[in-house]
């Protein structure tokens, strides 16, 4: 969980908490990080034990939020923030508000469907863009590429950091996992664009350090796939707030409501 403080001149005036699961009106309802939680009311748990306001957010959304108020999303109305990390996890922010959706449930963009008869996820479906594009799945494949004969990584130390510097040494083969990624993104963002049409999508997590392996066969698939005028319009950027945007985006939630 990420936890922050929003302060106005040095006093604290309420407590920003961004939490991975399903977060609705203040409650967790069910969180795959946090087993064994199922509707927690943690937002009034803590303002009785605080006497503070606090405010609950999906920690993507929280992430999402703090790239808009100080990171690369600042001065768009609405953006896409995607985030690639051991999952791929989304937030949206439409005319300046975050989106949650009917139920708390919306930008859930690792779970689009990108390969119909694809990968099995995690999450019980097929193809979803979280099982190329993520970091578990850039380094599944990487494995497979190792069962094939096609690369001699050593498996027991097997991380993106590590496939990101072999392809910055000239190895191809490393080189090609990250622009598979890559195309996978294009597609899942072309569908985002052209549903959603908002100003900006930012990338962030940990994969994104990556930005310059994925980002020319991700831009390629945006091109080929979404009409031109979305393509001239829309902005592709990498976040730069790094893992304290979430901590922001929160704090920043809990001032304005504080």
């Amino acid at each position: 969980e990420m936890i922050a403080y929003g302060m106005r001149h040095g006093t604290v005036v309420g407590i920003g908490i961004g939490a991975p699961g399903l977060i609705e009106d203040g409650v967790v309802r069910c969180s795959p990080n946090l087993p064994g939680w199922k509707e927690v009311p943690l937002q009034k748990l803590l303002e009785k034990a605080l006497s503070l306001p606090v405010v609950l957010e999906n920690d993507a959304n929280a992430v999402a939020y703090g790239e808009k108020s100080s990171g690369a999303g600042k001065g768009f109305n609405s953006l896409i923030c995607i985030t690639l990390g051991t999952g791929v996890g989304g937030g949206l922010i439409l005319n300046g508000r975050i989106w949650r959706g009917a139920f708390g449930m919306a930008g859930e963009v690792g779970h689009m469907v990108v390969e119909p008869e694809g990968l099995q996820c995690s999450c019980g479906n097929r193809g979803c863009l979280e099982t190329y594009a993520s970091a578990t799945g850039i380094v599944r494949a990487a494995k497979e590429a190792i069962k094939k004969g096609d690369a001699a990584w050593d498996t027991d130390n097997l991380t993106t950091e590590m496939l990101d510097a072999a392809a910055r040494g000239g190895d191809k083969a490393a080189a090609s996992l990250f622009a598979g990624a890559g195309r996978y993104l294009g597609v899942g963002i072309a569908s985002l664009l052209h549903i959603l049409n908002p100003e900006a999508v930012i990338l962030g997590g940990g994969v994104s350090k990556a930005w310059d392996l994925f980002y020319p066969s991700m831009t390629e698939e945006i091109n080929k796939r979404c009409f031109r005028e979305i393509v001239e319009r829309s902005k592709i950027l990498p976040a730069t707030l790094g893992d304290s945007a979430g901590i922001l985006g929160a704090a920043r939630l809990a001032f304005e409501k504080g």
